[in-house]
């Protein structure tokens, strides 16, 4: 009775708290020529997209040398253009100086403090540190305090590396580095069961290690008070969550974690949906907002999410997935001026008078689907020229508010049009200048 009763209320806070914003699902990025076993995603300040795989393919040496077994970094420039395929790393100067082949299984990525970009592989345990802007080698270092495996790295803002071992327990640890990679100690002594990834607060007090195969699933929080002080369990959180990737939000600072199929509670329930991306607020452990992969049918054994970064601005999110057979990576473009109401249950479609109406120059129009639908939100001048498209993309059901700024138009009446799935409701309003 009690489980029964816990998680009813883990889902009536789950839908009282998340406040969903929209995001446009724009498909695999670039394009559909990229495929498989993403374990690590990056974006870099200039908005370079960094992603590497468990799996080695072949790769051709600038020297025309073609070595197999390579899990090759790929970079794309901001506008999906191909910049390089990076299969060796150089670090080291003068007579030391060592090159080597990205011959492991890519574990995971993540971004420096100064933009930088933390490569790890195992096989033979390695983590590069590559430079965001030449591409060439900074510094290596060989892990082994966390076992066979590491797990993806996260970052504090003074430039310390956390790392954990993917199988916990034990001698494992997450250790710490400093910026150059060197060794500084160990954090946490054998951090429960088998995770893929962990985070670290900006002050570096505060660790969430995310195994997904703990009983209950949860993430552990190790706190201390001070860099002096050592890490305690202190909380746990996101119970039921089965996360697998990772990254803090550049706008708001909040904790994106994914969630896949094996994410359920103590009684096999599926609290939160397969493939989708939550935000979580860590002051206030509230979700506030999510987004959705579109799942191949039938679900194959290996849809996991193993890649998670933002561009510097927040716009565009960039995931991936463990399995072969996928796209290399997948975008989805924030939109702005978007809000669902929480809570509310849509029975039918509706489009409502905008408010404020007359009005200058901002003003907000709500509308309701009853299911998930394609949606299109566009506003026409009286000739029936379209001025405006607010909407564009598959939306859930619910009730949304959206802002519309008709500074750069002509005072006048102008028509808005709602298309949802096969429903078409258009309404008039008037801007007055």
């Amino acid at each position: 009775m009690f489980k029964k009763l816990f998680t009813v209320l883990v889902v009536l806070l789950f839908t009282a708290t998340i406040n969903m914003a929209q995001w446009d699902y724009a498909g695999a990025w670039p394009d559909t020529n990229y495929k498989g076993g993403t374990h690590g995603i990056a974006v870099s300040p200039d908005g370079k997209v960094f992603a590497s795989t468990y799996y080695g393919s072949s790769w051709v040496s600038p020297d025309g040398d073609t070595l197999s077994g390579i899990a090759s970094i790929y970079v794309f420039g901001a506008d999906g253009s191909l910049i390089d395929i990076i299969g060796t790393v150089t670090t080291g100067e003068g007579f030391l100086t060592e090159t080597d082949t990205l011959d492991g299984n890519c574990r995971g990525m993540g971004v420096d403090q100064d933009g930088n970009i933390l490569y790890l592989q195992s096989g033979s345990n390695k983590m590069f540190k590559i430079d965001y802007m030449t591409l060439e080698g900074i510094a290596k270092t060989e892990p082994s305090e966390t076992g066979s495996s590491p797990t993806a790295p996260s970052v504090d803002a003074a430039g310390n590396v956390f790392v954990g071992p993917v199988v916990g327990g034990g001698t494992n640890e997450i250790s710490i580095y400093d910026t150059d990679l060197n060794y500084l100690g160990t954090a946490v002594q054998g951090p429960p069961n088998i995770a893929r990834t962990l985070e670290v607060s900006a002050d570096g007090n505060t660790i969430y290690w995310m195994p997904f195969t703990s009983n209950p699933i949860q993430t552990f929080i190790y706190s201390r008070p001070d860099e002096f002080s050592d890490y305690e369990l202190t909380d746990s959180s996101l119970f039921s969550m089965s996360i697998e990737s990772s990254a803090w939000d550049p706008v708001s600072g909040n904790l994106w974690v994914s969630n896949d199929s094996r994410g359920v509670d103590t009684n096999g329930v599926a609290i939160y949906t397969h493939l989708t991306w939550y935000e979580y607020d860590v002051a206030t452990k509230a979700l506030v907002d999510s987004f959705t992969l579109p799942s191949p049918d039938p679900e194959p054994s290996d849809e996991y999410p193993r890649g998670l970064d933002f561009s510097p601005d927040g716009q565009f999110a960039y995931v991936g997935l463990f399995g072969t057979g996928y796209d290399r990576i997948y975008k989805f473009d924030r939109l702005t001026g978007v809000a669902q109401e929480l809570g509310f249950v849509a029975d039918n479609y509706e489009l409502s008078q905008n408010y404020p109406n007359p009005f200058n120059p901002t003003t907000t129009i709500s509308f309701t689907i009853p299911e998930a639908s394609d949606v299109t939100l566009k506003v026409y001048d009286m000739i029936g020229q379209e001025v405006a498209t607010l909407v564009n993309s598959e939306m859930s059901a619910g009730k949304f508010n959206v802002s519309f700024d008709a500074s750069n138009l002509a005072s006048g009446t102008y028509v808005y049009e709602l298309r949802a799935g096969k429903t078409v409701i258009t309404n008039k309003m008037m801007l007055l200048k």
